[in-house]
């Protein structure tokens, strides 16, 4: 996933502050990096433990969120991009799945105060793949 804009910026000032945000983007990757690294061939005694890494790591997400969230103040375009991103479609789930339909209807289809028929207005549909491990029987 590329976060380089379309077209660089042609404006000097522009230009200087976009390879600022880029040289500290590669800054922090490379510290994750070289915690990484650390952490998986380093000497034993100087092994993070799995839950300190854990919070370097979230650490280091919200400092990317928040990279990203003043880019996208600054960029519209670049704002719709990860929107559009965020937004695409992943997929139907094949067409051969067994489905369970669920509706829910309320208990009473006749209006409290007037008495008459309620009507439904809209509807919402999803889908959600559910795993059913395997059963053993004798």
């Amino acid at each position: 996933m590329s976060d380089l804009p379309d077209e660089l910026p042609s404006d000097p000032a522009e230009l200087r502050a976009f390879a600022a945000a880029l040289l500290d983007r590669c800054a922090r990757l490379e510290r994750l990096l070289k915690l990484a690294k650390d952490a998986q061939f380093g000497r034993s005694s100087e092994k993070l433990d799995a839950d300190q890494l854990q919070l370097i790591l979230e650490d280091i997400d919200q400092a990317v969120a928040a990279l990203e969230a003043a880019e996208d103040r600054a960029n519209p375009k670049t704002r719709e991009k990860r929107a559009a991103e965020r937004r695409a479609n992943r997929g139907k789930l094949p067409e051969h799945l067994p489905r369970i339909i669920e509706t829910l209807m309320p208990a009473a289809t006749c209006c409290p105060c007037c008495a008459g028929d309620l009507f439904e207005i809209g509807h919402d549909e999803s889908q959600r793949l559910d795993v059913v491990p395997a059963q053993y029987r004798v």
